[in-house]
């Protein structure tokens, strides 16, 4: 059930929010004639084409059969699905270190919350979660930011590996760092927990901290997993068959969302085709793909962030897929390839836009008048805007005087001009001095203006410092184990609660 004391802010008012994403969920035929718009409602569904692929024994053993080296056993799941009759659902997210940062929960929230729903309204769904184990930026699946403890949501600790990691190696299968194991135990003191022992990878201790978190709510999916890749062959073939028509397709397709003011999601560098398709070697390197190879081993090709998806979709054959929003701009991009491949395109939802904060935060935005949608940005920013009539009475003095000075420092040059040709420059100069000045003078004037209620200027730094901490979004750069170390499986049901997926708003979750 929704919490009623959540704050809840307009999605555009999200920073970063990719203008495509924007026009789509608006249903504005700009964006919708990319990419088809979900109406958030499934209670007419039926079995279509689209789960009409019977899934093949040795895939679905292969994912019984990590699930429960996990910990889970999800093998009625997966025959229930096998036999067809369930909605599928999938949602994913690129394996980090102890969870990743937050909208990765949120995400799995998003796909908990869909398929709590459907099965309330007699509507039987599997839900799968891709794990991205094949992505190799060892860099941003080894960092994390968390809150340090005592300090509120003020201060945060990044974490971070030091040691050097060829940058073109999977990540997923890699040891985490013992090093960065032992910092999260100093920031965290904990006994230490299965899913962070001696030589675990990252995609396991991904799984592993999922499964607390998901229990037996979701079926984790390994990017990596040979059975999948070996599923995927015949897409594999498909796309190096009719690789000059996908190359084709997706410079056509560029092209027309430029032209409809959009940014394509993913460039080629100039000079170069799209990237499609990668060979792992022995050592698990990445290397671009040579299109003369061949596809005898599916399971050493991995996709790029423009094939993965239709992975994805060629296996699973969900009906309905949850993403992100740069997630939902790559199918605008692919959209044409999953017709030219003859891949189903799933129907497409947002993931939720679920934030955290302390309780007191959220008393003190109601006390002070300030709204949720206004706390991303800097405090002061905040505050200026919070007395109106102060900060115009500050910029009208302060202009007037600009004008004032200005005008007789001119007199003075028209004046003397005839005798000192030099002193039209210094005149020039002064002014010149002068406006900065006056500017930097008007904005230290605001800006005490804003602190003069202190209470309120710290209430509103700490709510800004914890929503958009160093000028980025909460949910993408803070960890969301430190609240789920703390508020336990409650955080998770809270989070589970408030993230309906394809919403046009935002939530903040009190703490």
């Amino acid at each position: 059930m929704s919490d009623a004391s959540c704050l809840h802010f307009p999605i555009d008012r999200y920073p970063g929010m990719n203008p495509f994403v924007l026009a789509w969920m608006k249903s504005d035929p700009s964006a919708t004639s990319f990419l088809q718009r979900f109406d958030g409602s499934l209670s007419g569904w039926r079995p279509s084409a689209v789960a009409s692929s019977t899934p093949s024994p040795e895939l679905c053993e292969g994912l019984a059969r990590t699930n429960l080296a996990w910990g889970l056993d999800v093998r009625d799941q997966l025959t229930r699905w096998a036999a067809g009759g369930t909605l599928t659902a999938v949602a994913g997210q690129q394996v980090g270190f102890a969870g990743g940062p937050l909208y990765t929960l949120v995400k799995l929230a998003s796909l908990i919350k869909l398929k709590r729903d459907n099965e309330a309204a007699g509507i039987p769904t599997t839900a799968f979660f891709w794990l991205a184990t094949e992505d190799h930026d060892f860099r941003e699946v080894a960092e994390l930011a968390l809150p340090r403890p005592g300090a509120g949501q003020r201060d945060l600790i990044y974490l971070r590996a030091t040691q050097s990691v060829a940058s073109k190696r999977v990540v997923g299968p890699q040891p985490i760092p013992e090093s960065l194991i032992e910092e999260l135990l100093n920031v965290h003191p904990m006994e230490r927990p299965s899913w962070l022992r001696t030589g675990i990878s990252f995609a396991d201790s991904f799984a592993e901290l999922l499964r607390e978190a998901a229990k037996d709510s979701v079926i984790l999916v390994d990017a990596l997993l040979p059975e999948l890749r070996r599923a995927g062959g015949a897409l594999f073939a498909a796309i190096v068959d009719r690789w000059d028509s996908i190359q084709s397709a997706l410079s056509t397709r560029s092209a027309e969302l430029s032209a409809a003011g959009f940014a394509p999601q993913i460039i080629p560098r100039e000079g170069e085709a799209y990237t499609l398709l990668f060979r792992l070697d022995d050592r698990g390197n990445r290397e671009i793909f040579d299109r003369s190879s061949a596809l005898d081993q599916p399971e050493r090709i991995s996709t790029s962030a423009l094939t993965r998806p239709l992975l994805q979709d060629a296996v699973l054959r969900p009906d309905l897929f949850i993403g992100g929003p740069a997630e939902v701009a790559y199918y605008a991009q692919i959209e044409p390839l999953h017709r030219l491949l003859d891949v189903p395109t799933p129907r497409i939802a947002l993931r939720a836009h679920t934030l955290l904060a302390p309780r007191r935060i959220l008393r003190l935005c109601s006390r002070y008048s300030i709204e949720a949608a206004d706390l991303f940005a800097s405090a002061d920013s905040i505050l200026a805007e919070r007395e109106p009539e102060g900060v115009a009475e500050i910029r009208k003095i302060a202009a007037q005087a600009r004008r004032d000075l200005t005008e007789q420092l001119t007199r003075i040059g028209e004046i003397a001009l005839p005798a000192e040709h030099a002193l039209a420059r210094a005149i020039n100069r002064s002014i010149g001095h002068l406006e900065y000045h006056f500017g930097k003078l008007t904005e230290r004037a605001i800006r005490g203006l804003a602190r003069k209620d202190r209470e309120r200027y710290a209430a509103v730094r700490e709510a800004v410092a914890t929503l958009f901490p160093d000028g980025t979004v909460q949910d993408r750069v803070v960890g969301w184990f430190a609240y789920w170390s703390e508020f336990g499986n409650d955080l998770v049901e809270r989070v589970i609660a408030e993230s309906d997926a394809d919403r046009r708003e935002g939530t903040i979750i009190p703490l």
